[in-house]
């Protein structure tokens, strides 16, 4: 789905959000006032979205009709440059000759030995896929590494068990 329908917009103040679900993400915010709620969900939902309605936020001003999507959800507004992939940073492609995703830090709260990055690439050819990258600086120095989407999956799982064997030993050898 790319288009959302337009709901009532009557102006007066809003005390309900709607939140508009595809599949797998949060993807807008609907604000209506208590005549609508009704309408806009009953709406949405013929369009193939989740609406669930919740409270508003009591500093929250936002008139009936009002909608925020969400920029990296399926409704966000396809980029002026559909050659970039939608989780792209969109910010020099073309010099770095990849698209690439904002990095996620790995922040623990702590303080580290080394700091550890990770995020999605693409080389600009159209069919290139997707990859991984985690990169860690110690001092100056830098260091990538770059996986397959199925090699960053058994990552995932591999952590997963290392980690629960790490708490297993924490807790004198018991799974907790």
């Amino acid at each position: 789905m790319s288009t959302l329908p337009t709901p009532p917009a009557c102006g007066e103040p809003a005390t309900v959000r709607i939140e508009l679900y595809t599949a797998d993400s949060l993807d807008a915010c609907a604000y209506t006032c208590p005549a609508h709620t009704i309408h806009v969900t009953a709406v949405v939902a013929k369009t193939g979205m989740d609406a669930h309605p919740v409270g508003m936020a009591p500093d929250v001003d936002r008139p009936c009709g009002y909608v925020h999507v969400f920029p990296t959800g399926t409704l966000a507004t396809e980029p002026a440059d559909p050659s970039h992939p939608r989780w792209c940073d969109r910010n020099d492609c073309q010099r770095r000759g990849q698209h690439r995703s904002r990095a996620r830090h790995l922040d623990t709260n702590r303080p580290e030995a080394f700091i550890v990055d990770v995020a999605l690439v693409q080389a600009l050819h159209p069919a290139a896929e997707p990859m991984m990258n985690l990169t860690s600086v110690e001092a100056a120095a830098a260091a990538s590494l770059v996986l397959s989407i199925g090699q960053a999956r058994v990552l995932r799982y591999r952590l997963a068990h290392l980690l629960d064997m790490a708490k297993a030993s924490r807790n004198g050898g018991r799974w907790a």
